[in-house]
Order: C-alpha cells, then structure tokens, then sequence
C-alpha cells in the first residue's frame, strides 16, 4: 500500500476512534479499537518513510490501546462499576 493512503486511513481510524471514546457509550471501547488499527497504519507509515519517533510513538500507543482494549472490552463486567462507585 501506498504511504500516501496509509497516512491517511491512519488519520480516519484516529479521529473515529476519538470520537467514539467522547461519546462515551457502551460502543466506546470500540474507539480503542479504531486506535490500534490507526497505530497500526501510522508503524506502516513510519517503516516506509523512515519515521523513527514516530515509530516509537505508535508502538507506545498501541500498548495503551490494548489496555483501553483489555479494560473497557475484555476484563469483568463490574470493573467499570467498582470504578463509579469508588
């Protein structure tokens, strides 16, 4: 894929995923999805531009993803509730 195009999928998922997560809904943990698919492009974009940082930068915000992921998608159910009543 073109680095052009990919720059610019990156920066769709990106800003879908932030807009999910303001919104605030039960579909929110799904913007942290959106996110990884957005770093996941943007590493693409790096590798093919020669991009270290940002590289760097993504590989560190796929891991915050992926516990946005963990934590709104996959652990238990009363861990969001715990949290609102603490």
């Amino acid at each position: 894929m073109d680095a052009f195009y990919l720059q610019w999928i990156g920066c769709a998922f990106g800003v879908l995923g932030a807009l999910m997560l303001a919104l605030n809904n039960r579909l929110s943990g799904w913007g942290f999805v959106s996110f990884l698919a957005s770093n996941v492009c943007w590493i693409g974009f790096g590798v093919m531009t020669d991009a270290p940082g940002l590289i760097f930068m993504q590989v560190a915000f796929t891991a915050t993803s992926l516990l946005g992921i963990y934590r709104w998608m996959l652990a238990k159910p009363d861990f969001r509730a715990r949290k609102k009543e603490g």
